[in-house]
C-alpha cells in the first residue's frame, strides 16, 4: 500500500459531531421550525442546492458573529478526530478541508492543527454581525473538482490521496481517491465504496492507517537500555 501524501477530507459528521452546521445553527438559534421547509423543498429538487444556502443563511440576519462562532465552538469533534488529524500532520501529509459547510465552522480547525487547504462557503460579515447573506464556494460537484485540482496542483497520484466524508455528497471525493474512509456513512453506496467504515467515532483509524501502510509506524524512542 502507498504512505498518504494528501488528505481530503469533509468536516460536519466526518471530524464534528453535528451532522450539519446549518441544522445545528438552526437548532441553536431556534429557527428550526422555519429552516426545515427549504430542506424538504431542496431533498425534493424543488429548489436548488444555491437556493436554499441562500434561504438558510437568511434566517440567521443581524446574528452576532461572536455568538454565533461560540455555539460552534460547542459542537465538539468525535472522538479520535483530533488524534487523526494530528497523525496526518505529524507523518506529514498535506490536509484539505471541503465542506459545504461554512469558514466559520472551519477556521478554529485550520488554526488548531496548521491546516494548509479549505474549501467552504463563506458567510457575509458586517459591522460584527451576520449579513443573511452567503458566497456560494461550493456548489455541486465542487468537492471534486477542487480536490482533482489540488491533486495536479501538488503533484499527488490518487493512491497517494485519501477521502474521508460521511453522505452521498461526499462519494465525488471518492471519484479522486486511492483510499476511502467512511465515517457513520449516511447512505449504503458511500459504505460499499470505502476500504474502511469507522463507526461510532474516528478512535481506530490511525491504527488503521498505521496497518494497511498508509501512515509511518511511530519510532519507539531509545531509552539508553539496549
Amino acid at each position: 500500500m502507498a504512505a498518504i501524501r494528501l488528505a481530503v477530507l469533509d468536516v460536519d459528521g466526518t471530524l464534528k459531531q453535528a451532522e450539519s452546521p446549518y441544522q445545528y445553527i438552526h437548532r441553536r438559534l431556534g429557527v428550526a421550525h422555519l429552516a426545515a421547509p427549504n430542506r424538504e423543498q431542496a431533498m425534493s429538487g424543488q429548489i436548488s442546492y444555491g437556493e436554499w444556502l441562500r434561504r438558510d443563511v437568511a434566517l440567521w440576519k443581524g446574528q452576532p458573529v461572536a455568538e454565533v462562532s461560540r455555539l460552534l465552538a460547542d459542537n465538539p469533534f468525535l472522538p479520535g478526530a483530533r488524534e487523526f488529524l494530528r497523525a496526518l500532520k505529524e507523518a506529514g501529509v498535506t490536509v484539505a478541508l471541503v465542506t459545504a459547510g461554512f469558514t466559520l465552522n472551519t477556521d478554529p480547525i485550520v488554526a488548531e492543527f496548521g491546516i494548509e487547504h479549505v474549501l467552504a462557503n463563506e458567510l457575509v460579515q458586517e459591522d460584527g454581525h451576520l449579513a443573511g447573506l452567503a458566497i456560494n464556494r461550493v456548489p455541486e460537484g465542487g468537492k471534486a473538482a477542487y480536490a482533482c485540482a489540488l491533486m495536479a496542483q501538488l503533484g499527488v497520484l490518487p493512491e497517494e490521496t485519501l477521502a474521508a466524508g460521511d453522505t452521498r455528497g461526499d462519494l465525488e471525493l471518492f471519484d479522486c481517491a486511492g483510499v476511502r474512509i467512511a465515517v457513520n456513512p449516511r447512505c449504503p453506496e458511500l459504505r460499499a465504496r470505502a476500504h474502511a467504515v469507522f463507526e461510532p467515532d474516528l478512535r481506530p483509524s490511525v491504527d488503521w492507517l498505521i496497518a494497511n501502510g498508509h501512515l509511518p509506524r511511530s519510532e519507539t524512542p531509545d531509552d539508553g537500555r539496549a
